[in-house]
């Protein structure tokens, strides 16, 4: 069906091209968001060392003051402990203090038991400083003798990660499962979607050949019929024959249709007029609700309109137009008007199907052009979308629903042509 008005260059099917948005999307948003979190944790490292170094800056300044303000110390090395940045200091032999004395002082945002042996705490603070050092370099607190100005280090300053960096460097792989989670979800809704639609083709082309079957079919058992009660009637006979032939020929005709899905037919100039008219005198004759209750009508503004179209693939088009406009016609009586108008200054036409059937709703215009759409358990279910592909793909024209009324009726508009 997708390649009726194809071209002979190679072209991925829309499922593929949506496919391929889908996962070129969903790779552009994880990269966008592993972009930001990267960002996002180098400046919160930055403020953590800051932080850790305004720290050591305060221990060095404790340190070298003789009057130094308590108050204010003990102010920075609350903020510190507010921080979350955990750090442990040591002496100048790089040795922590683990004494109950001093480890809340010394020991800042690190947890610590201190129900553990001494041994125990040492060995846990040592292996926590090891884990800080291999992220960041120890910050050296110095003295300055006032005499000899010699300067000698202290103290050391281990510092890491707060818990809440750590969660935020972990928030790339929770994104990146995040983004799998929904990238697998949209194909699976997606491929979902496709079988559905593909369903929907299927039962639409059913449907579609019982529809263009139907006619000649019906047309045929009602000929052989007469002929039962004409036998001797030869003038009759001949009369049956003919019509029968034109049957034989319309079952060859769709027999072609079919046949061209999948090619490329070939575009010949003719004249519309009598194409359309033709189509409209044999659905006239032969169609069981066209009879007294629905009027068929047809005005063109010339004779002849001579342009390229493929007879085979056009009639189709205008055989599911009318059988859709005397379709939608619930009245007892009704009208379907064909209007087609040559415009001579930019050289293109179009063809207007009114019908004083129930209308449409607002949604309806667009949706009747969806596969397997149909208002009722026969009819609009593939031979509009089918037809909007003849039009709008082969003959690079355009095929829409010009206007309609709930109640009142419906006008589907074909423009051919460069208007």
């Amino acid at each position: 069906m997708d390649s009726i008005g194809s071209k002979s260059t190679v072209r991925l099917p829309p499922s593929a091209n949506i496919k391929i948005g889908l996962l070129i999307a969903s790779v552009l948003v994880v990269i966008g968001t592993l972009l930001y979190s990267h960002r996002l944790v180098d400046e919160l490292k930055e403020r953590e060392q800051r932080i850790a170094k305004f720290f050591g800056d305060a221990l060095r300044y404790a340190q070298n003051t003789e009057d130094f303000d308590a108050a204010l110390y003990l102010m920075i090395v609350e903020y510190a402990r507010n921080s979350g940045v955990p750090m442990i200091v040591t002496d100048g032999d790089n040795n922590p203090s683990y004494t109950i004395a001093t480890y809340k002082k010394f020991n800042i945002n690190v947890p610590f038991d201190t129900t553990l042996a001494p041994e125990e705490q040492m060995a846990f603070l040592k292996k926590e400083m090891l884990r800080m050092d291999k992220t960041y370099k120890a910050i050296q607190v110095t003295y300055t003798d006032p005499l000899t100005r010699k300067e000698s280090v202290t103290n050391y300053i281990h510092y890491g990660d707060s818990i809440i960096l750590s969660k935020i460097e972990e928030l790339p792989l929770i994104q990146l499962l995040l983004g799998a989670v929904v990238v697998v979800i949209g194909y699976l809704s997606f491929a979902y979607l496709k079988r559905s639609e593909q369903s929907n083709i299927w039962v639409g082309m059913s449907k579609e050949t019982a529809h263009q079957l139907g006619t000649p079919l019906s047309s045929l058992l009602g000929w052989a019929e007469m002929l039962r009660l004409n036998a001797g009637d030869t003038k009759e006979v001949h009369t049956i024959a003919t019509e029968i032939e034109k049957d034989i020929e319309r079952l060859n005709r769709i027999a072609i249709r079919f046949s061209k899905i999948g090619a490329k037919p070939d575009l010949k100039e003719q004249n519309i007029v009598t194409i359309i008219s033709g189509v409209m005198g044999y659905l006239e004759d032969r169609m069981p609700r066209l009879g007294n209750n629905v009027a068929l009508s047809l005005e063109a503004s010339q004779d002849e309109i001579i342009i390229p179209i493929n007879r085979e693939l056009f009639e189709w088009v205008m055989e599911n137009l009318i059988k859709n406009a005397t379709e939608a016609i619930e009245t007892q009586t009704g009208s379907i008007q064909v209007m087609i108008n040559h415009n001579e200054k930019t050289n293109s036409t179009t063809i207007d199907v009114t019908d004083t059937g129930k209308g449409l709703e607002g949604r309806q215009k667009k949706d009747v052009f969806r596969p397997g759409y149909s208002t009722k358990t026969r009819g609009w279910g593939l031979g509009l979308s089918l037809a909007k592909r003849i039009i709008e793909e082969y003959h690079h024209g355009k095929l829409f629903v010009k206007e309609s009324t709930p109640g009142k009726g419906t006008t589907f508009r074909i423009k051919l042509g460069n208007g």
